[in-house]
């Protein structure tokens, strides 16, 4: 008796972690974060606009490039949107984490460091869940 065998990719569900989409979606956070650091920069400038504005700003520009860069890494993936944007959450803050640390050349775990972490992964897996549905 003879048996078929399909050896097709459509039986088979992908199995591998497309870090490609991950790096493209961090790269287009950081671009925005830039575009709307400057824009701000601009604003702080030229208006009588507090400082106490800086602070809550820059959360909203930060938690909003998480946002767009998890919902881009998670357009082109078929599953697991909520995992690939929480990846890129969390790369986005660990880049900055080590920035601030060749910065200032200092490091300690600190309370906010901890929160905005726990910011980036809730940031970037509703990024994620927002971007598998919006194919």
């Amino acid at each position: 008796m003879k048996k078929n065998f399909v050896n097709s990719k459509a039986n088979y569900p992908e199995k591998n972690f497309h870090i490609g989409f991950v790096l493209k979606g961090l790269i287009l956070g950081f671009l925005f974060s830039l575009i709307c650091f400057l824009i701000l920069s601009i604003i702080l400038s030229l208006s009588n606009v507090s400082e106490n504005f800086i602070k809550p700003a820059s959360y909203i520009i930060m938690i909003l490039s998480i946002v767009l860069g998890s919902v881009y890494a998670s357009r082109k993936v078929e599953k697991n949107g909520w995992l690939y944007g929480a990846i890129t959450g969390l790369l986005y803050i660990i880049t900055l984490i080590i920035i601030n640390i060749i910065t200032s050349n200092t490091f300690s775990l600190q309370q906010i460091m901890v929160s905005r972490i726990l910011m980036g992964l809730i940031a970037g897996t509703i990024g994620g869940i927002l971007g598998i549905n919006l194919r």
